[in-house]
């Protein structure tokens, strides 16, 4: 076995647990996704805070040398039904040091005992909360991982319809932009995937919303405009079933005119970004993202 295979095995077996199964009780799911990736202490010399932002609580990370009012929206991951800000300071706290920038992370409530909308519009609250704060919508960029990336460009779509003023940039790792599951990767005879089936996140999208819902821009946001969208960072690995999701995103926004970077990195699995004891690339990936976010504001 080459060396690159040992290390997908290996990250393989460490993430599984944090993977969806009817068979596990979603509270269990819930601490095993905490303890894969959260971890007790911050790097970088991270200054937290923990803030209310409309209905739930937020962090609000400050790195040391943040500049100006730059601020970063983050929506985690968790396929809508898991995730924390507990298991995304990690990555939160690399992405703040490597941007310069804060970073608000709410603990918008998940499915399904709040289905949608509840999680899009504490999303909202949490962009509303910084507005109102005096950061203006120019130094705000939007990211998130899997479900997260799904909900910050939803939050895009919800904007735009409520005429709202949009963020400055947009960050998606593996974002998952269609909830049917329907893309070609989805439906091949070999999965290039060590944790995620199709029946897995079909699973998991039935837990946030109802299947003929799946075509609401709000919940797939594939199906929107992307015409009025600001320039996008995409990221992902090219061992996951995310990765038709990610360049489909990619192609459409492109085709109406957006600015699109997308960064495909080989032989990473989904959310290979957040734990860097697992591999080198991990680190590199999210020094280009704050590399992106720097030289775009």
């Amino acid at each position: 076995m080459g060396a690159e295979a040992q290390v997908l095995k290996r990250a393989a077996k460490f993430l599984k647990k944090a993977v969806f199964s009817p068979r596990v009780s979603v509270n269990s799911l819930r601490n095993h996704y905490d303890s894969v990736f959260g971890i007790p202490r911050l790097p970088n010399n991270i200054d937290k805070k923990e803030v209310c932002v409309g209905p739930v609580q937020a962090d609000l990370l400050s790195p040391e040398l943040a500049l100006g009012k730059r601020t970063i929206l983050y929506a985690h991951g968790g396929g809508f039904v898991a995730g924390s800000r507990f298991s995304a300071r990690n990555l939160c706290a690399s992405l703040a040091h490597e941007s310069s920038c804060r970073l608000l992370l709410p603990e918008y409530r998940l499915s399904p005992e709040y289905p949608f909308p509840t999680a899009l519009e504490d999303c909202y609250h949490a962009y509303s909360w910084l507005l109102n704060e005096g950061i203006s919508n120019n130094d705000i960029i939007f990211a998130g991982d899997g479900a997260g990336a799904n909900l910050i460009i939803s939050l895009v779509h919800y904007l735009e319809s409520k005429s709202i003023r949009l963020p400055a940039a947009i960050v998606a790792l593996s974002p998952w932009v269609d909830l049917s599951c329907s893309s070609p990767i989805f439906m091949a005879r070999k999965n290039p995937d060590p944790l995620f089936t199709r029946e897995v996140l079909s699973q998991q999208a039935l837990q946030y919303t109802y299947q003929s819902n799946f075509a609401n821009p709000h919940v797939s946001p594939i199906h929107g405009s992307f015409a009025s969208f600001p320039p996008m960072y995409i990221q992902c690995g090219d061992r996951e079933l995310l990765i038709d999701d990610a360049q489909r995103l990619a192609d459409k926004a492109k085709h109406a005119g957006v600015t699109v970077e997308l960064d495909i990195t080989p032989n990473m699995w989904h959310l290979f970004q957040a734990i860097d004891t697992l591999t080198p690339e991990a680190l590199h990936a999210v020094r280009r993202l704050g590399q992106w976010i720097r030289r775009t504001l």
